[in-house]
């Protein structure tokens, strides 16, 4: 079962609905987007934060001057929240960052320059401080 199921659709083997063969169409699409009295319909999904977040500007502020990304924290808050959020765990921001890079579903825009630029000062520096999980061949016995 999804969380992201449509409402308005039950497969048989997920939930039985029965309802009436003589209802209108009216009556049973509310009552399938209905559970308990609640309509479902009416709540938006979760939005991920879309303003800088206090840890975010913390964050920041920990790197060196040249490798602060000023741009991606101006014009893509959301994006440095979750590099912000990932920065302690060495996969994780790896790769994130790749898939950042790499259009993987097709038809993106891209970031301006100035945000690119950034990105790739980021994962160099971030290379820098952890040399140790930037070489995956560094582990393996000769």
């Amino acid at each position: 079962m999804s969380i992201y199921r449509r409402t308005d659709f039950h497969p048989s083997f997920d939930l039985d609905v029965k309802t009436p063969s003589q209802a209108p169409a009216e009556a049973t699409k509310a009552t399938a987007a209905t559970t308990d009295g609640f309509d479902w319909r009416t709540q938006r999904a979760a939005e991920p934060a879309t303003a800088l977040l206090k840890p975010t500007f913390s964050w920041a502020s920990t790197l060196p001057i040249d490798v602060q990304p000023r741009a991606l924290l101006y014009k893509f808050p959301r994006i440095a929240n979750l590099i912000a959020a990932i920065w302690h765990d060495p996969k994780a921001l790896k790769r994130y960052v790749d898939d950042l890079l790499v259009d993987k579903r097709g038809g993106r825009r891209g970031f301006p320059v100035e945000v690119l630029r950034e990105i790739f000062m980021l994962r160099d520096y971030y290379d820098r401080i952890h040399p140790h999980d930037s070489a995956p061949w560094t582990g393996v016995a000769r």
